[in-house]
């Protein structure tokens, strides 16, 4: 698998903004629960895209640990990289640490067509009874109108992992890219980050989120 890196991502990092709803049930009781599912909500502006070309591309990376070293996803936007490259559309990813476990494609097969179109989805994450399972939903964009949540995006594993509580914000951050074409973005922005604890109460950070950002409910 490719280094990942940021050279054309942009991403506004401003100082976290939390609702009052997860202010008040930050309490000591509350620390000792388990992180069950997590939401990323993104969005990437498009300034002039190049259809013939398929730019610009996009890579998102998500982990349930505090790094990559052992399963993580990948969303490719506007591409599909495996097994052979593929323009348009989009994919999801499983690696091991650098080894690759499995993939799945949506549906879409054109490429980003559209000037100042602005795409937004939400990454998911979560794990129940040794299934860990990353599936892209309420996905909209002009080109590809709206996409995720009907199964195509959707990987499942078997996992050791009993919560999510190693996840961090961080690996989310710095290492997807915008890899191709990124004079052709705008911006990549996390505008939300939600999760629910095994006690059943949902928390929220409402974005853009700073890198270096911990889940302590």
């Amino acid at each position: 698998m490719h280094t990942l890196t940021h050279h054309h991502l942009r991403l506004v990092c401003l100082t976290i903004t939390c609702c009052i709803g997860w202010i008040a049930t930050a309490t000591t009781s509350l620390q000792a629960a388990n992180i069950v599912s997590i939401e990323e909500h993104w969005e990437l502006s498009v300034g002039q895209p190049t259809p013939e070309r398929s730019s610009p591309q996009a890579s998102m990376v998500m982990s349930p640990r505090l790094d990559l070293s052992g399963t993580f996803f990948i969303f490719t936007l506007n591409h599909k990289s495996l097994p052979e490259f593929s323009p348009g559309g989009m994919q999801v990813q499983q690696w091991e640490s650098d080894a690759l476990r499995d993939i799945h494609s949506g549906p879409q097969e054109g490429t980003l067509n559209q000037e100042a179109e602005v795409i937004t989805w939400t990454q998911r994450m979560e794990v129940v009874n040794g299934l860990l399972t990353f599936e892209i939903v309420d996905g909209s964009s002009a080109t590809w109108s709206s996409f995720g949540g009907e199964g195509y995006l959707k990987l499942t594993t078997a996992t050791t992992l009993d919560n999510l509580n190693g996840y961090r914000v961080a690996n989310s951050l710095g290492e997807s890219e915008v890899g191709y074409a990124g004079n052709r973005v705008e911006s990549l922005v996390l505008r939300k980050l939600r999760w629910i604890t095994d006690d059943g109460i949902v928390h929220e950070l409402v974005s853009p989120i700073a890198i270096g950002t911990e889940l302590n409910p």
